[in-house]
């Protein structure tokens, strides 16, 4: 299978600096799969209701073209979000198996709001996955397709800005889906913890989350579960939110130019 290093959040940082060329075909062999999946369409046989399809796309759609990048960071409404998952490859394969977010809001961690769904793959879950997660094919059986929950998330995450770790992993698993049943996908702006990690603390070494969770001193909890990676993330979301106003970057707007002029920067050297 192909090794998708920007969608490998575990194990990313753990290999050695990429030349220039290699970033460039990963990047390409990367969209050659995703396209080839796109088409392929779904390879379960399930097949989800067309009420619950239609009702994904009326709510994506309606997220399209309502964007404000001018938002204040301070008062934004974040959704942090995780997926579990049965590997590493959305385009060859590979299922979401868990759903969960948590809502951050005014500066504090809203654990009273909080979505966790199992997810049934309809496939088999490899037993180190099994093990990783502690996700085991009887806890899915009975669970609804990724259609239904995902029904369900929209409704939970509403408009407000989406924030993960490792971000283009989870987002992937999610709109291969979205495009295959209803020819959406999500619109929500987004930010990436990673790539925040990467621009605000660029002495670390690597910026997976295990090492953020010890550099920034958040305790460990339910580690590889869709939840507890949420709230460890919305920990360290917050402190980086502190960061950046006191670089006096105060909207999303800003944050994006930050965020882009920081990249390219790593990306030339």
């Amino acid at each position: 299978m192909l090794p998708f290093r920007n969608l490998n959040r575990e194990k990313q940082m753990m290999k050695p600096r990429l030349s220039r060329l290699q970033l460039l075909t990963d990047r390409f062999l990367y969209w050659l799969y995703k396209l080839r999946a796109e088409r392929r369409g779904n390879r379960n046989s399930f097949e989800p209701e067309q009420k619950i399809t239609s009702a994904i796309t009326e709510k994506s759609l309606q997220l399209k073209t309502k964007k404000d990048w001018d938002v204040p960071l301070e008062n934004s409404r974040y959704i942090l979000f995780d997926t579990e998952t049965t590997g590493f490859y959305p385009y060859q394969g590979d299922e979401i198996i868990s759903i969960a977010a948590v809502v951050v809001e005014n500066g504090q961690i809203r654990e009273d709001l909080i979505f966790n769904e199992l997810v049934n793959p309809y496939r088999s879950i490899p037993p180190a996955i099994q093990e990783l997660t502690g996700i085991t094919a009887e806890m899915v059986s009975d669970k609804r397709h990724v259609c239904a929950v995902l029904n369900d998330f929209l409704d939970f995450i509403g408009d407000s800005v989406l924030v993960a770790h490792n971000a283009e992993f989870d987002l992937a698993f999610i709109n291969i889906k979205l495009n295959w049943y209803t020819q959406t996908e999500i619109y929500n702006q987004v930010i990436d913890t990673y790539k925040l990690s990467r621009a605000l603390s660029p002495e670390f070494a690597a910026h997976d989350l295990d090492t953020l969770l010890r550099k920034h001193h958040v305790p460990i909890r339910a580690r590889h579960t869709a939840l507890g990676d949420s709230l460890m993330t919305a920990e360290i979301f917050l402190k980086y939110l502190a960061c950046l106003r006191e670089q006096n970057i105060l909207t999303l707007k800003q944050l994006y130019y930050f965020l882009h002029m920081k990249s390219s920067i790593s990306f030339c050297n």
